[in-house]
């Protein structure tokens, strides 16, 4: 399966602010988060996003079969 982007410029922007902005949280203020497992999934959830933004790809949006990018 090749990897076809599917997300346009808008949608990776606001993908890229949450997934620096979780990512963030996620590392540099554990200590508003008591339970580590959530700090994770924050993290992982931050990391996902910015994945996305560097690729211009989501799986989800693959799976569902949407795209928001302009052709």
């Amino acid at each position: 399966m090749a990897i076809k982007s599917n997300l346009c410029l808008l949608d990776r922007l606001v993908r890229g602010g949450i997934g620096i902005g979780v990512t963030g949280f996620a590392l540099f203020n554990g200590d508003m988060i008591d339970d580590v497992f959530i700090e994770i999934l924050l993290g992982i959830f931050g990391g996902l996003n910015l994945i996305s933004l560097a690729f211009g790809w989501c799986p989800v949006y693959q799976v569902a079969g949407i795209s928001t990018r302009q052709d």
